[in-house]
């Protein structure tokens, strides 16, 4: 009854705005991922993974900010992806999520070598490939930044349920806000969905999930 009340607390919790960045966690298409906190075990049919018998993920055509070569889903086949989606104007969210994410990495054993680290921006007007490469650098030289067309962003967001929307600046001149959900995706080396994990996820509990998924979740 406690797991269950604190798991109901935990799917609450993310119905809410977090921090100045409006980082929104809610909306009828993060109904998946809100049941997924809930503890609901997600289920998998072709090629990608579902939550609640709605896909999330699948294919992409984005462009490596670093490199500047074009990538797709099948890029990243072999390897576990750690997927997270926001933008380089976020004033703390997105910053303090990437820190987390990349600490976990060295603390989730033998299976962190396997394991890409991705950041796609929701922003494509502002993320081109120099900035957003730049960004990604400050966290990590294993960090990959992804951008593209808006349509491209788009089709990424929707494939992964990703709630985005342009707040109006607060004054004129001041710079916009993108309210976005803030959840690590991580994708098993096929392509399909391993776990979700939500804001609030901490550091040391990151990795442990990490450690154990790579290590126990299937690869096809």
């Amino acid at each position: 009854m406690i797991r269950a009340l604190r798991a109901i607390g935990i799917g609450l919790a993310a119905l809410v705005v977090l921090g100045c960045c409006a980082v929104l966690i809610g909306g009828p298409r993060l109904m998946p991922q809100v049941a997924a906190l809930l503890g609901l075990a997600p289920s998998y049919s072709g090629s990608t993974g579902t939550v609640g018998g709605v896909t999330i993920g699948g294919p992409f055509k984005l462009t490596d900010a670093r490199t500047g070569a074009a990538v797709t889903e099948a890029s990243y086949h072999g390897r576990w992806m750690l997927v997270y989606f926001g933008y380089t104007f976020c004033p703390d969210i997105c910053p303090t999520d990437l820190q987390k994410m990349i600490a976990a990495l060295p603390a989730a054993g033998a299976g962190a070598d396997r394991i890409t680290p991705i950041f796609i921006t929701v922003d494509p007007g502002r993320d081109s490939a120099a900035p957003l490469a730049r960004y990604v650098g400050l966290f990590s030289p294993k960090l990959v930044g992804l951008t593209g067309s808006q349509a491209q962003i788009d089709a990424v967001v929707s494939a992964y349920r990703v709630y985005v929307e342009k707040v109006p600046p607060a004054s004129p001149g001041a710079p916009y806000l993108v309210n976005h959900s803030a959840f690590m995706y991580l994708m098993n080396p096929s392509g399909k969905l391993a776990a979700i994990f939500p804001p609030d996820v901490k550091t040391a509990d990151l990795a442990h999930r990490l450690a154990d998924d790579t290590s126990t979740s299937p690869a096809s």
